[in-house]
């Protein structure tokens, strides 16, 4: 399954994240993120893209490297509209992630959603990839005034591209 798009949204009666990605096959996953599981997710997310780098780096060095990467890439992100998918493999109505965990190879990372209904649901990202969703989790948890004290990439009075957030696998084009 290689992944086309992310989007998330700030749903505030439920308090919650709508995180929805789709696949080249036209298939559409949609999940509930509570501000735990995006708190989560962007420590993961940070602690991940300095794991990456430390692989030809020394550790002091990766973080600073890790953090300029995600600086950059939260300054040339471009945000655009989200193009539905037609087939629902966890169905229409969005699943509560449980937990989530990140694993590391040699060339992705292996993001891991626990399913409300026992499933495990994973996402190979590219490093690429992991700083897009950052920028969009950032974006998001901004809008949602959650302030959960995580590293943030973004400046804080910053509110590009919150109308319609969604981060594309392209390394070009943020949607």
């Amino acid at each position: 399954m290689s992944i086309t798009q992310f989007n998330a949204s700030y749903v505030g009666d439920e308090d919650r994240v709508l995180f929805r990605f789709n696949t080249t096959k036209s298939q559409e996953f949609r999940l509930w993120l509570t501000r735990a599981i995006v708190r989560d997710l962007l420590t993961l997310g940070a602690q991940a893209a300095v794991a990456v780098v430390a692989r030809e780096h020394p550790p002091e060095q990766a973080k600073a490297i890790a953090e300029f990467k995600q600086q950059t890439q939260a300054q040339s992100a471009k945000f655009t509209t989200f193009t539905p998918a037609t087939q629902f493999p966890l169905g229409a109505e969005p699943v509560l992630v449980k937990r989530v965990r990140f694993t590391l190879d040699k060339t992705h990372s292996a993001l891991e959603f626990e399913l409300q209904r026992g499933q495990v649901l994973t996402m190979q990202l590219t490093e690429q990839m992991v700083g897009q969703l950052r920028v969009l989790l950032e974006t998001i948890e901004h809008k949602a005034a959650w302030d959960l004290g995580t590293q943030r990439s973004l400046p804080r009075n910053d509110d590009a591209g919150v109308s319609a957030p969604t981060v594309s696998a392209d390394p070009k084009v943020i949607h």
